[in-house]
């Protein structure tokens, strides 16, 4: 067994450093996110592996495919870097073998806390906020994931210090908090979609003495009919092919010009 190399605070803040700015740079359908992560722990690497050689084939195992959600990668790297200082015969395939393990079931959770829940609830109340002529909610918006980034930051050394046991030993009750947030997520989207999108479907014809109209029937099939069938075009839109967010606004103005002025919607 090699004597281990010990990193220090500084090593792994260089490391962190250049993984925050470049993790969702060089992102490419072959790899995903190896081009960052070989690039940002190259500082530790060194210090731990001093020939170039040895570095070289070990970041041709690092350079295969890895995608997990930015916050929670930076937990999986400093592992490989406890598990890279042992400098045991195979540590790399270990280090390996734990990344891809991992970075499934951290995605996850990333996922469903950091881009859905998080961005879903701060949005409403930045978005209710701005409506009342506040930025209370902006700034609430902005302060909360400041804090998610310095938590994230302060929890790289402990992860190095305990090494991969920190994250695996909890990883398996990470399954319901990922459930739960993904449940909670969707159902402040889905109160989103119902109060503050505003299709007035205002058609309607009269049979007799009946006048009946065509908001209020389909509103009794599925609640907030418009609201919700518009979100699901405009979804499915953005994921067409050439298609852009600021071609389907002006798409949007134009239907709503024209539905206006027919009378189907008010």
């Amino acid at each position: 067994m090699s004597e281990k190399t010990v990193l220090t605070k500084k090593d792994i803040n260089q490391v962190l450093t250049r993984y925050v700015i470049s993790r969702q740079t060089c992102f490419n359908y072959e790899t995903m996110q190896s081009g960052p992560w070989v690039w940002s722990m190259h500082p530790a690497m060194k210090k731990i592996y001093q020939d170039d050689d040895v570095l070289a084939e070990k970041y041709k195992s690092y350079f295969k495919f890895f995608n997990c959600h930015p916050w929670f990668g930076q937990l999986i790297m400093m592992a490989n870097l406890a598990i890279e200082s042992t400098k045991e015969e195979y540590c790399t395939e270990t280090a390996l073998d734990v990344r891809t393990s991992l970075m499934g079931s951290l995605a996850g959770l990333g996922d469903a806390i950091v881009w859905v829940l998080l961005p879903t609830v701060l949005g409403a109340i930045a978005g209710y906020q701005a409506q009342n002529g506040s930025v209370f909610g902006m700034i609430l918006a902005m302060a909360v994931n400041i804090a998610l980034w310095m938590v994230f930051w302060k929890l790289a050394w402990p992860v190095y210090q305990k090494g991969v046991s920190f994250i695996t030993d909890r990883s398996a009750s990470l399954h319901n908090l990922t459930e739960v947030c993904s449940i909670l997520g969707i159902i402040v989207l889905g109160a989103m979609v119902a109060s503050t999108v505003n299709v007035n479907i205002t058609y309607s014809w009269t049979v007799g003495d009946l006048t009946q109209n065509l908001g209020d029937l389909l509103n009794t099939i599925i609640p907030c009919f418009g609201n919700v069938v518009t979100t699901a075009i405009l979804y499915w839109a953005l994921g067409r092919k050439k298609m852009t967010s600021g071609r389907l606004i002006w798409i949007v103005i134009i239907v709503a010009i024209v539905l206006g002025a027919l009378g189907i919607c008010g």
